[in-house]
């Protein structure tokens, strides 16, 4: 239990209910913080908002209430993309900025605007990459908490062994995108007539998905702007293959051809010859592809919540001294 009259942690978390594993970090953080005494709750906008799609128990209070009411001592964590939210400035407590995604701090910086302009003391960065970025062009002292992969994603390497794959390719849909228009189109005309079943990632549950992916032989992404892109890295837990761009951050993790298929940035159609190459040799491949597989596991295996929560507290005895 969280223990009185220490400094308490709020993390701000915008009424968003579209799914999104960054929403549910902000999420685990609180639990993982309070898993471990101390004082920690999410903060939304506006009562009762709370997020349908990830299964949260973790105490809630929200601003229109007029509830919120931090001390000097206590933090305020803000994710970067509403960093300059104005509503947040004038709370008089000490800031933390959470930077999830590198391609996502300058719009949350307001023009002329610093982090330290804007009162915040310190960031928290996802990845060793977004650590770098924040030291280097940012100034502001950063320590690193790796993001955690939900634990019902992950498959033992008994059952992995042992159960065989559905001809199944799960597309995380980027609508608007005109690569993922591209890519759906060309791959649903060509593999469909060859038995391939294709599932966008819509309208299901977060442990929906974790099913989808334990049963899946691949698992299709688009993404260019992503930190740990995190159905990559789910897929990768539930011994499902990526197919993926090696976008800002995937170096931290992605190694072509050994725990998943990487081809660069915007590059469409040679990521759909990927896929076609793939199920096209997907019989002949079987041992590679269980290769594949185990090291996608082992990779995810750097992710788990054991591994966030160690590198959660040592930034939280740094800030509470």
């Amino acid at each position: 239990m969280p223990q009185r009259n220490s400094p308490r942690i709020y993390y701000y978390t915008p009424d968003h209910d579209v799914p999104s594993w960054g929403i549910g970090m902000l999420h685990n953080h609180v639990r993982l913080l309070r898993r471990n005494g101390i004082n920690a709750c999410v903060l939304h906008d506006r009562h009762p908002f709370r997020i349908s799609w990830f299964k949260s128990q973790v105490p809630r209070i929200y601003l229109d209430t007029k509830e919120f009411k931090p001390e000097r001592q206590d933090i305020l964590v803000v994710p970067e993309v509403v960093a300059s939210r104005k509503q947040l400035r004038r709370f008089q407590c000490r800031r933390v900025v959470f930077v999830q995604g590198s391609s996502l701090i300058t719009l949350g910086l307001a023009p002329d605007r610093t982090y330290q302009s804007l009162g915040y003391e310190s960031a928290i960065a996802v990845m060793p990459h977004v650590k770098a970025i924040l030291d280097r062009h940012f100034f502001i002292a950063t320590a690193c908490v790796p993001p955690c992969i939900a634990p019902y994603f992950y498959m033992d390497r008994e059952r992995l062994e042992r159960n065989p794959r559905k001809r199944r390719i799960v597309l995380f849909p980027k609508r608007g995108s005109d690569d993922y228009h591209t890519l759906e189109r060309v791959l649903r005309d060509r593999l469909e007539p060859r038995g391939w079943d294709l599932i966008e990632i819509v309208d299901r549950s977060h442990r929906q998905v974790a099913r989808l992916f334990r049963e899946a032989a691949f698992h299709v992404n688009v993404n260019s702007q992503e930190s740990l892109n995190a159905t990559v890295a789910e897929a990768m837990a539930a011994g499902c293959i990526p197919i993926c761009y090696d976008a800002y951050g995937g170096l931290d993790y992605l190694i072509a051809g050994v725990n998943a298929y990487v081809v660069p940035n915007r590059h469409v159609f040679p990521l759909i010859d990927k896929v076609l190459d793939l199920t096209g040799r997907y019989d002949a491949m079987r041992d590679e592809l269980a290769e594949v597989r185990r090291n996608g596991i082992e990779t995810a295996l750097a992710y788990t919540e054991k591994v966030t929560e160690k590198a959660l507290l040592d930034c939280y005895r740094q800030l509470l001294g």
